[in-house]
């Protein structure tokens, strides 16, 4: 999971499942830290065209074909109808399921077998802010989480 974690980090193109005109939402977070740190972040969200001057996708289907890494920021059931109806159809090769609390977390089994099916590198169980160094406290949480032993092995030891 180390080698998917750093091709993403390494693709400045990501697009972001989830982005919406509440500021408060993650998705909406995690695409304005992306893009204070130069990344170029193609927001999805069939309900709009444009937020915050960025344009909008309908689909990840409707991407660019540079775009090959997708972070997944919404409920459950929005994620497997995205990778089920949409990822067999697209350019992406990584997608990045938001590891939240509870019902808030973007992963589910049934999405995660659909990537790997059709040879798409996922990443699960993680929060993207942890290694895009979204601040303290996502740093922080990764600290704890190496020590607790709560990590892929590869990165028990490693930055």
């Amino acid at each position: 999971m180390r080698k998917i974690i750093n091709d993403f980090i390494a693709d400045k193109h990501v697009a972001i499942v989830g982005v919406s005109r509440t500021k408060q939402k993650w998705g909406s977070m995690l695409a304005d830290m992306l893009n204070k740190k130069g990344y170029t972040v193609y927001p999805v969200n069939p309900k709009a065209t444009e937020i915050d001057g960025l344009k909008c996708y309908a689909s990840i289907k409707d991407l660019p074909d540079n775009v090959q890494s997708v972070i997944i920021a919404t409920p459950r059931d929005v994620t497997d109808e995205v990778v089920k109806n949409d990822l067999p159809a697209s350019n992406i090769k990584r997608v990045w399921m938001q590891k939240g609390a509870g019902k808030h977390s973007s992963e589910s089994p049934e999405s995660i077998a659909v990537c790997k099916a059709n040879g798409v590198d996922v990443v699960y169980g993680f929060c993207p802010m942890m290694f895009y160094e979204g601040g303290a406290m996502h740093g922080t949480h990764l600290f704890f989480r190496k020590l607790i032993g709560n990590v892929p092995p590869e990165f028990k030891n490693k930055g």
